[in-house]
Order: C-alpha cells, then structure tokens, then sequence
C-alpha cells in the first residue's frame, strides 16, 4: 500500500466517523461532544515500519463540564501525537500509559528485553513509537477516565463495522488488545487455540494467529494491578514483548 493510499483511506474513514456519530445522534452541541479521531499520525513512517503494530483500547478520554457532563475539544489522536510539544505539555498525557506502549512498540521492532530499554527521557524520540503505530479506540466518543465493560458491550456494536474495517484498512502485522480481545473475536472468526500462551501472573498476554496477523490479547495499558508493583510496567512490557516475539517465529 503507498501513503497516498492509505493517506486517503485515513481521511474517508474520519469522514465515516463522524457521519456514524451524526447518524446515532451522538454529536451535541452543549456541551460540544463530537467524535475524537484515531489512527495513524505518520502514515510514512507506520507503512515502513517492521512490524506494523496497532494498538485497540477502549474509549478516549473526555473532559467535563462543572455538573460532570462529559464533552470535549475538538481534537484527534492523529494530531495529537504529530506535536511534541503538544505531547509533552498537555493535561491529556497519561504518562505512563503512552510510555509503556512506546516501551513495547520499541522493544518488538528492535527485539529487546526489558533490560535494554533505554530510559524514555534519555531518547524523545521515542515517542515516535507513538505516531507511527495505528491507534484505534472500541468506542469513538469522549468517555469518563474508566470504561465499564457493560458500556463496552453497548459501545461495540455501534462502531463494530467501522472497527473492522479499520483492522483491515491499516494492514498491521500485529494487534494488541487493551482488554478489548473479547469483543472482536467472534467477529474476527478467531476459532483456534493460542498460538502462544504467557506464564500464569498478573499480566497475562495471550496471541492468536488471523492470516498474517498476530492478535494479542492483553489487559489495558492503564490498568492498575500487579504488573505495575515494580513501579514501571515491567512484567506488563515483558508479556506482550515476549508474546509477539514469540509469535513472530512461529
């Protein structure tokens, strides 16, 4: 696929986006709550990347009004992750979950172990680990800082054929599943085993093979647990790495 395919293929999607909010009625006006778009940032630099990673999690996240209601700024993923300063400086940073999908975006193109991670303010440019992956969400709309899965499960059907063809679209050779596997696989007719199965422990990552993709299912980069008692995602790095290098053999 050339960039100025997949370039317009971006842009005709974020136009179905936002013609599916419009047509279930989830764009207001007060307070502003449209569709926050995702994607790819650097399309040049995700269709020469090896492996092409997608990221699938929940919902992004929205901000509220003075009596909780949740709206937001009319802003995009993709744009987002093109400014570093706007990276850098911006309240919607959560630090450590961009850091530990760098830390993995860069471990499985370069193979490395957690050990030979460099540290992510030594090397700023890793967040380009961020732009040129493709970044999709279950849900398009502004959420609360947690997504119930019971809002999940009413979420997914109403972007469920846009997300599939996202998956399709942007060709990934491996996709990782924030806590989302679950309501993909049946669509994505995923009948066999594992192909690999992570030691017990609380960060559990489990691939499938789907043609030439390698599906993960992991828990949610944000998810507060175990993985996180080593103060820096180390045993929730080390399972997805290990999960897709693994894979990636087979």
């Amino acid at each position: 696929m050339t960039v100025q395919t997949l370039t317009k293929k971006q842009e005709e999607m974020h136009e179905k986006i936002r013609e599916n909010a419009e047509k279930l009625g989830l764009i207001k006006q007060k307070p502003c709550l449209e569709p926050v778009l995702d994607g790819v940032a650097d399309i040049v630099g995700y269709l020469a990347s090896k492996p092409k990673i997608m990221w699938v999690l929940k919902e992004p996240w929205g901000d509220t009004t003075p009596s909780g209601m949740i709206k937001n700024r009319l802003w995009s993923f993709t744009e987002f992750f093109q400014n570093d300063t706007e990276y850098l400086n911006t309240e919607r940073r959560n630090q450590k979950m961009w850091e530990l999908m760098m830390q993995i975006n860069y471990a499985i193109r370069n193979k490395l172990e957690w050990d030979d991670i460099p540290p992510i303010d030594e090397r700023l440019e890793m967040i380009d680990e961020l732009r040129k992956m493709a970044y999709i969400n279950l849900s398009k709309m502004p959420g609360e800082k947690s997504s119930s899965e019971s809002h999940l499960k009413a979420c997914y059907p109403l972007w469920k054929d846009i997300l599939l063809e996202q998956i399709k679209m942007y060709e990934p050779d491996i996709v990782i599943f924030g806590y989302t596997f679950g309501f993909f696989k049946d669509d994505l007719q995923i009948t066999d085993e594992a192909i690999f199965h992570s030691e017990s422990g609380d960060s559990n990552a489990d691939a499938y093979q789907k043609e030439n993709m390698i599906l993960i299912d992991a828990y949610h980069p944000s998810r507060k647990g175990g993985e996180y008692s080593d103060g820096k995602g180390k045993a929730y790095v080390t399972a997805i790495v290990k999960a897709a290098l693994k894979s990636m053999k087979q």
